[in-house]
């Protein structure tokens, strides 16, 4: 597989082209960031409700 393979695609009238490599690490992060922040909130609203 090719992980510098361009990836072009539009967002409204404004062209990207990103590789994919960097492309799957921003996914990532992404992924990561919620899946953190959704932990962090479920902890968070058990300490609310437990007194």
């Amino acid at each position: 597989m090719n992980w510098k393979r361009i990836i072009r695609f539009k967002i409204g009238d404004v062209p990207w082209e990103i590789p994919l490599n960097v492309l799957i690490l921003l996914l990532a992060i992404t992924l990561l960031l919620m899946a953190g922040g959704a932990y962090m909130g479920v902890q968070f609203a058990q300490s609310q409700t437990n007194p």
